[in-house]
Protein backbone atom coordinates (compact mmCIF):
# COMPACT_ATOMS: atom_id res chain seq x y z
CA UNK A 1 0.00 0.00 0.00
CA UNK A 2 1.03 3.44 -0.73
CA UNK A 3 0.80 4.55 2.86
CA UNK A 4 3.08 1.77 4.12
CA UNK A 5 0.30 0.04 6.17
CA UNK A 6 -0.03 -3.07 4.00
CA UNK A 7 1.94 -6.25 3.87
CA UNK A 8 5.56 -5.83 2.96
CA UNK A 9 5.43 -2.15 3.66
CA UNK A 10 7.71 -0.38 5.95
CA UNK A 11 5.15 0.00 8.68
CA UNK A 12 3.56 -3.43 8.80
CA UNK A 13 3.90 -6.30 11.24
CA UNK A 14 7.46 -7.55 11.53
CA UNK A 15 8.93 -4.47 10.03
CA UNK A 16 12.02 -2.98 11.74
CA UNK A 17 11.41 -0.09 14.11
CA UNK A 18 11.44 3.30 12.65
CA UNK A 19 14.71 5.15 12.73
CA UNK A 20 15.12 8.65 14.01
CA UNK A 21 15.66 10.71 10.99
CA UNK A 22 18.41 12.85 12.64
CA UNK A 23 20.15 9.98 14.46
CA UNK A 24 21.16 12.11 17.57
CA UNK A 25 19.28 14.65 19.54
CA UNK A 26 20.03 18.11 18.37
CA UNK A 27 22.71 20.20 20.12
CA UNK A 28 24.19 17.32 22.07
CA UNK A 29 21.04 16.35 24.01
CA UNK A 30 20.49 12.76 25.13
CA UNK A 31 18.64 10.45 22.82
CA UNK A 32 15.02 9.59 23.31
CA UNK A 33 15.87 6.18 24.81
CA UNK A 34 17.10 7.87 28.06
CA UNK A 35 15.05 9.49 30.83
CA UNK A 36 13.04 12.15 29.06
CA UNK A 37 12.78 14.16 32.32
CA UNK A 38 16.50 14.60 32.80
CA UNK A 39 16.48 17.80 30.81
CA UNK A 40 13.41 19.09 32.66
CA UNK A 41 14.50 21.96 34.81
CA UNK A 42 11.61 21.33 37.17
CA UNK A 43 12.84 17.78 37.85
CA UNK A 44 16.24 19.02 39.23
CA UNK A 45 16.73 19.68 42.97
CA UNK A 46 16.53 23.27 44.12
CA UNK A 47 19.91 25.05 44.04
CA UNK A 48 21.47 26.14 47.39
CA UNK A 49 20.43 29.59 48.58
CA UNK A 50 22.74 32.34 47.44
CA UNK A 51 24.10 34.81 49.99
CA UNK A 52 22.13 37.96 50.31
CA UNK A 53 23.84 41.19 49.27
CA UNK A 54 22.95 42.70 52.69
CA UNK A 55 23.16 40.85 56.04
CA UNK A 56 20.01 40.22 57.91
CA UNK A 57 19.20 42.85 60.50
CA UNK A 58 19.19 41.55 64.12
CA UNK A 59 15.93 41.59 65.93
CA UNK A 60 15.72 44.09 68.80
CA UNK A 61 16.22 42.51 72.21
CA UNK A 62 14.86 43.79 75.50
CA UNK A 63 17.49 45.67 77.57
CA UNK A 64 19.27 43.57 80.18
CA UNK A 65 18.87 44.61 83.82
CA UNK A 66 21.72 46.76 85.12
CA UNK A 67 23.91 44.90 87.65
CA UNK A 68 24.58 46.36 91.05
CA UNK A 69 28.29 46.53 90.28
CA UNK A 70 29.15 46.55 86.59
CA UNK A 71 31.95 44.22 85.59
CA UNK A 72 34.42 44.61 82.76
CA UNK A 73 35.41 41.88 80.33
CA UNK A 74 36.15 38.43 81.79
CA UNK A 75 39.28 38.57 83.90
CA UNK A 76 39.13 42.37 84.08
CA UNK A 77 38.33 44.78 86.89
CA UNK A 78 34.91 46.00 88.03
CA UNK A 79 33.41 49.05 86.41
CA UNK A 80 31.62 52.02 87.99
CA UNK A 81 29.37 51.37 90.96
CA UNK A 82 25.78 52.68 91.12
CA UNK A 83 25.44 56.35 92.00
CA UNK A 84 24.36 57.37 95.46
CA UNK A 85 21.16 59.25 96.06
CA UNK A 86 21.77 62.98 95.57
CA UNK A 87 19.58 63.98 98.50
CA UNK A 88 21.44 61.59 100.81
CA UNK A 89 24.81 62.95 99.64
CA UNK A 90 23.74 66.55 100.26
CA UNK A 91 22.33 65.66 103.66
CA UNK A 92 25.57 63.91 104.65
CA UNK A 93 27.65 66.85 103.43
CA UNK A 94 25.62 69.30 105.53
CA UNK A 95 25.43 67.21 108.70
CA UNK A 96 29.09 66.13 108.73
CA UNK A 97 30.18 69.58 109.87
CA UNK A 98 28.20 68.90 113.04
CA UNK A 99 28.76 65.21 113.82
CA UNK A 100 32.43 65.02 112.77
CA UNK A 101 33.73 67.39 115.50
CA UNK A 102 31.49 65.69 118.04
CA UNK A 103 32.83 62.32 116.93
CA UNK A 104 36.44 63.45 117.41
CA UNK A 105 35.62 64.94 120.82
CA UNK A 106 33.94 61.70 121.86
CA UNK A 107 37.03 59.69 120.87
CA UNK A 108 39.29 61.96 122.92
CA UNK A 109 37.05 61.59 125.98
CA UNK A 110 36.93 57.84 125.47
CA UNK A 111 40.73 57.57 125.45
CA UNK A 112 40.95 59.68 128.62
CA UNK A 113 38.46 57.40 130.36
CA UNK A 114 40.35 54.29 129.24
CA UNK A 115 43.63 55.67 130.56
CA UNK A 116 42.26 56.17 134.09
CA UNK A 117 39.93 53.14 134.06
CA UNK A 118 40.79 49.50 134.53
CA UNK A 119 40.75 48.62 130.83
CA UNK A 120 41.46 44.96 130.02
CA UNK A 121 42.07 45.49 126.29
CA UNK A 122 38.88 43.86 124.96
CA UNK A 123 36.78 45.74 122.40
CA UNK A 124 35.50 45.68 118.84
CA UNK A 125 37.50 43.62 116.36
CA UNK A 126 37.47 46.43 113.75
CA UNK A 127 38.92 49.92 114.11
CA UNK A 128 36.55 51.47 111.57
CA UNK A 129 34.72 53.42 114.26
CA UNK A 130 37.97 55.28 114.97
CA UNK A 131 38.36 56.65 111.42
CA UNK A 132 36.08 59.63 111.03
CA UNK A 133 37.36 60.36 107.53
CA UNK A 134 35.55 57.33 106.11
CA UNK A 135 32.19 59.05 106.53
CA UNK A 136 33.41 62.54 105.57
CA UNK A 137 32.62 63.92 102.10
CA UNK A 138 35.15 66.62 101.15
CA UNK A 139 33.97 69.46 98.93
CA UNK A 140 36.11 68.20 96.02
CA UNK A 141 34.25 64.90 96.01
CA UNK A 142 30.82 66.48 96.32
CA UNK A 143 30.70 67.51 92.67
CA UNK A 144 31.68 64.03 91.51
CA UNK A 145 29.05 62.43 93.75
CA UNK A 146 26.31 64.74 92.48
CA UNK A 147 27.14 64.56 88.78
CA UNK A 148 28.28 60.95 88.58
CA UNK A 149 30.34 61.71 85.47
CA UNK A 150 33.56 59.68 85.06
CA UNK A 151 35.64 62.72 84.12
CA UNK A 152 34.73 64.41 87.41
CA UNK A 153 35.66 61.30 89.36
CA UNK A 154 38.94 61.03 87.46
CA UNK A 155 39.75 64.65 88.25
CA UNK A 156 39.12 63.91 91.93
CA UNK A 157 40.94 60.59 92.35
CA UNK A 158 43.96 61.31 90.11
CA UNK A 159 45.83 63.54 92.63
CA UNK A 160 44.97 61.17 95.49
CA UNK A 161 46.36 58.24 93.55
CA UNK A 162 49.50 60.18 92.62
CA UNK A 163 50.17 61.05 96.29
CA UNK A 164 49.72 57.48 97.46
CA UNK A 165 51.95 56.12 94.71
CA UNK A 166 54.66 58.64 95.58
CA UNK A 167 54.43 57.68 99.27
CA UNK A 168 54.62 53.97 98.42
CA UNK A 169 57.67 54.45 96.22
CA UNK A 170 59.35 56.50 98.95
CA UNK A 171 58.58 53.71 101.41
CA UNK A 172 60.20 51.22 99.03
CA UNK A 173 63.31 53.39 98.87
CA UNK A 174 63.40 53.27 102.67
CA UNK A 175 63.21 49.47 102.72
CA UNK A 176 59.51 48.65 102.50
CA UNK A 177 58.03 45.98 100.23
CA UNK A 178 57.52 42.22 100.11
CA UNK A 179 60.58 40.25 98.96
CA UNK A 180 59.91 37.92 96.01
CA UNK A 181 61.67 34.78 94.79
CA UNK A 182 63.79 36.80 92.32
CA UNK A 183 64.94 39.04 95.23
CA UNK A 184 62.84 41.90 93.88
CA UNK A 185 60.28 43.62 96.05
CA UNK A 186 56.61 44.33 95.48
CA UNK A 187 54.92 47.39 96.98
CA UNK A 188 51.13 47.56 97.13
CA UNK A 189 48.50 50.18 97.86
CA UNK A 190 44.73 49.89 98.22
CA UNK A 191 41.99 52.43 97.53
CA UNK A 192 38.47 52.23 98.98
CA UNK A 193 35.37 52.44 96.81
CA UNK A 194 34.32 55.85 98.13
CA UNK A 195 37.29 57.43 96.32
CA UNK A 196 36.49 56.09 92.82
CA UNK A 197 32.81 55.11 92.83
CA UNK A 198 31.92 56.73 89.50
CA UNK A 199 35.20 55.73 87.81
CA UNK A 200 35.37 52.06 88.67
CA UNK A 201 38.33 49.86 89.48
CA UNK A 202 39.11 49.55 85.76
CA UNK A 203 39.48 53.35 85.55
CA UNK A 204 41.77 53.44 88.58
CA UNK A 205 43.96 50.73 87.05
CA UNK A 206 44.14 52.74 83.85
CA UNK A 207 45.35 55.78 85.82
CA UNK A 208 47.87 53.67 87.76
CA UNK A 209 49.39 52.29 84.56
CA UNK A 210 50.51 55.80 83.68
CA UNK A 211 52.77 55.69 86.76
CA UNK A 212 54.14 52.22 85.98
CA UNK A 213 51.83 50.37 88.37
CA UNK A 214 49.33 47.60 87.63
CA UNK A 215 46.14 46.25 89.15
CA UNK A 216 46.03 43.12 91.29
CA UNK A 217 42.88 41.15 90.57
CA UNK A 218 43.38 38.85 93.58
CA UNK A 219 43.06 41.73 96.04
CA UNK A 220 40.35 43.70 94.23
CA UNK A 221 36.74 43.28 95.36
CA UNK A 222 33.51 45.27 95.30
CA UNK A 223 34.80 47.64 98.00
CA UNK A 224 38.49 48.10 97.19
CA UNK A 225 40.99 48.13 94.36
CA UNK A 226 44.54 46.92 94.92
CA UNK A 227 47.52 48.22 92.95
CA UNK A 228 51.11 47.00 92.95
CA UNK A 229 54.49 47.56 91.41
CA UNK A 230 57.44 45.19 91.20
CA UNK A 231 60.88 46.69 91.80
CA UNK A 232 63.89 44.58 90.73
CA UNK A 233 66.65 43.70 93.12
CA UNK A 234 69.70 45.98 93.32
CA UNK A 235 72.20 45.28 90.57
CA UNK A 236 75.19 45.22 92.92
CA UNK A 237 75.82 45.67 96.63
CA UNK A 238 78.29 48.48 97.15
CA UNK A 239 79.54 47.34 100.53
CA UNK A 240 82.94 46.50 102.00
CA UNK A 241 83.93 42.96 102.80
CA UNK A 242 84.19 41.91 106.44
CA UNK A 243 87.87 41.17 105.78
CA UNK A 244 88.60 44.69 104.49
CA UNK A 245 90.44 47.19 106.69
CA UNK A 246 88.19 49.02 109.17
CA UNK A 247 86.33 51.99 107.75
CA UNK A 248 87.30 55.44 108.94
CA UNK A 249 85.23 57.02 111.74
CA UNK A 250 82.45 59.28 110.48
CA UNK A 251 82.06 57.45 107.15
CA UNK A 252 78.81 55.54 106.44
CA UNK A 253 80.44 52.18 107.26
CA UNK A 254 82.65 53.46 110.08
CA UNK A 255 81.87 54.32 113.71
CA UNK A 256 79.46 57.22 114.23
CA UNK A 257 79.82 59.92 116.88
CA UNK A 258 78.09 59.04 120.12
CA UNK A 259 76.10 61.48 122.23
CA UNK A 260 77.48 63.43 125.19
CA UNK A 261 77.82 60.88 127.98
CA UNK A 262 76.61 63.11 130.92
CA UNK A 263 73.32 63.75 129.04
CA UNK A 264 72.49 60.07 128.57
CA UNK A 265 71.11 59.55 132.13
CA UNK A 266 68.72 62.49 131.66
CA UNK A 267 67.65 61.20 128.24
CA UNK A 268 67.11 57.76 129.75
CA UNK A 269 64.79 59.16 132.44
CA UNK A 270 62.97 61.91 130.52
CA UNK A 271 62.17 59.69 127.52
CA UNK A 272 59.48 58.02 129.64
CA UNK A 273 57.57 61.32 129.48
CA UNK A 274 58.29 62.96 126.14
CA UNK A 275 58.13 59.84 123.96
CA UNK A 276 54.38 59.21 124.64
CA UNK A 277 53.63 62.93 124.30
CA UNK A 278 55.38 63.15 120.95
CA UNK A 279 53.63 60.00 119.76
CA UNK A 280 50.16 61.34 120.65
CA UNK A 281 50.78 64.73 119.08
CA UNK A 282 52.12 63.32 115.79
CA UNK A 283 50.12 60.07 115.43
CA UNK A 284 47.96 61.64 112.70
CA UNK A 285 50.98 62.60 110.55
CA UNK A 286 51.49 60.32 107.54
CA UNK A 287 55.18 59.51 107.16
CA UNK A 288 56.50 57.83 103.99
CA UNK A 289 59.48 56.26 105.80
CA UNK A 290 58.52 52.92 107.36
CA UNK A 291 61.48 53.19 109.77
CA UNK A 292 60.74 56.75 110.90
CA UNK A 293 60.37 55.79 114.55
CA UNK A 294 63.60 53.80 114.50
CA UNK A 295 65.49 56.81 113.17
CA UNK A 296 63.81 59.12 115.64
CA UNK A 297 64.48 56.74 118.51
CA UNK A 298 68.15 56.40 117.60
CA UNK A 299 68.46 60.17 117.89
CA UNK A 300 66.27 61.04 120.88
CA UNK A 301 66.16 57.88 123.01
CA UNK A 302 68.54 55.36 124.50
CA UNK A 303 67.73 51.74 125.24
CA UNK A 304 68.66 50.01 128.48
CA UNK A 305 70.80 47.46 126.60
CA UNK A 306 72.71 50.08 124.63
CA UNK A 307 73.09 52.48 127.58
CA UNK A 308 76.36 50.99 128.87
CA UNK A 309 77.90 50.67 125.39
CA UNK A 310 77.13 54.28 124.47
CA UNK A 311 77.96 55.67 127.90
CA UNK A 312 81.42 54.07 127.98
CA UNK A 313 81.94 54.07 124.17
CA UNK A 314 84.09 50.96 124.59
CA UNK A 315 84.66 48.73 121.54
CA UNK A 316 84.26 45.63 123.71
CA UNK A 317 80.96 46.92 125.10
CA UNK A 318 79.65 47.61 121.58
CA UNK A 319 80.67 44.13 120.40
CA UNK A 320 78.83 42.52 123.36
CA UNK A 321 75.75 44.58 122.59
CA UNK A 322 75.75 43.65 118.89
CA UNK A 323 76.16 39.93 119.68
CA UNK A 324 73.32 40.15 122.20
CA UNK A 325 70.98 41.66 119.60
CA UNK A 326 71.97 39.04 117.01
CA UNK A 327 71.23 36.24 119.44
CA UNK A 328 67.91 37.80 120.39
CA UNK A 329 66.78 38.00 116.76
CA UNK A 330 67.99 34.46 116.05
CA UNK A 331 65.99 33.13 119.02
CA UNK A 332 62.89 34.90 117.81
CA UNK A 333 63.30 33.45 114.30
CA UNK A 334 63.82 29.93 115.70
CA UNK A 335 60.56 30.20 117.60
CA UNK A 336 58.76 31.39 114.48
CA UNK A 337 60.21 28.50 112.43
CA UNK A 338 59.13 25.99 115.09
CA UNK A 339 55.52 27.11 114.67
CA UNK A 340 55.65 26.20 110.94
CA UNK A 341 57.46 22.84 110.70
CA UNK A 342 58.41 21.40 107.33
CA UNK A 343 59.39 24.74 105.78
CA UNK A 344 62.83 26.23 105.20
CA UNK A 345 62.24 29.96 104.99
CA UNK A 346 64.92 32.51 104.30
CA UNK A 347 65.50 34.38 107.55
CA UNK A 348 65.97 38.13 107.49
CA UNK A 349 66.81 40.55 110.29
CA UNK A 350 67.43 44.26 110.51
CA UNK A 351 69.93 45.98 112.80
CA UNK A 352 69.15 49.59 113.61
CA UNK A 353 71.73 52.33 113.75
CA UNK A 354 71.39 52.53 117.53
CA UNK A 355 72.68 48.94 117.75
CA UNK A 356 76.08 49.65 116.16
CA UNK A 357 76.45 53.44 116.46
CA UNK A 358 79.85 53.44 118.17
CA UNK A 359 81.18 50.29 116.50
CA UNK A 360 80.26 51.01 112.90
CA UNK A 361 78.28 49.11 110.31
CA UNK A 362 81.35 47.26 109.03
CA UNK A 363 82.16 45.92 112.50
CA UNK A 364 78.52 44.83 112.92
CA UNK A 365 78.73 43.04 109.57
CA UNK A 366 81.95 41.32 110.64
CA UNK A 367 80.33 40.04 113.85
CA UNK A 368 77.20 38.93 111.97
CA UNK A 369 79.32 36.98 109.47
CA UNK A 370 80.69 34.91 112.35
CA UNK A 371 77.12 33.69 112.99
CA UNK A 372 76.36 32.93 109.32
CA UNK A 373 74.61 36.21 108.38
CA UNK A 374 75.36 38.09 105.17
CA UNK A 375 74.07 41.24 103.52
CA UNK A 376 70.57 40.82 102.14
CA UNK A 377 70.78 41.14 98.31
CA UNK A 378 67.15 42.28 98.13
CA UNK A 379 67.99 45.67 99.70
CA UNK A 380 70.41 48.38 98.79
CA UNK A 381 72.85 48.90 101.68
CA UNK A 382 72.00 51.86 103.92
CA UNK A 383 74.54 51.69 106.75
CA UNK A 384 73.76 55.21 107.94
CA UNK A 385 70.31 54.05 109.12
CA UNK A 386 70.13 50.25 109.24
CA UNK A 387 71.84 47.01 108.25
CA UNK A 388 69.73 44.25 106.64
CA UNK A 389 71.05 40.70 106.93
CA UNK A 390 69.87 37.34 105.62
CA UNK A 391 70.54 33.69 106.25
CA UNK A 392 69.12 30.75 104.25
CA UNK A 393 68.91 28.40 107.23
CA UNK A 394 68.95 28.80 110.97
CA UNK A 395 70.09 25.84 113.10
Amino acid sequence: MANGQGYGGTGGYGAPPPQVPYGQAPYGQAPYGQNPYEQNPYAQPAPPPQPQPYPAQPQPQPPAPRPLYAAARPGGFPGPAPRRNRAAVLLQFLLQWIYAPLWVLGLVLLFVVLIFADYNGSGPSSDGWLKVNRSFVPPRRLRAELSGRPEHWERYVAPILARRIAAAEAAHAAGDGEVQADLGRVVQIRLPLRLYRGLGAAGVVRLAERHGWHGVAAGTDAGHVRLARHFPAPAALNAPSPQDPPAAPGTPWGPQPVRFAPLLPFVFLLQILYVPVYGLLTCWVSRPEPDHWDRWGARWTVGPRAFRAEFTDSPAAWDRHIRRILERDATRLRAAAARTPGTTPVHRIRLNRATYRGAGAQQALRLATEHGWTLDPAYAPDPANSLRLTRPDLP
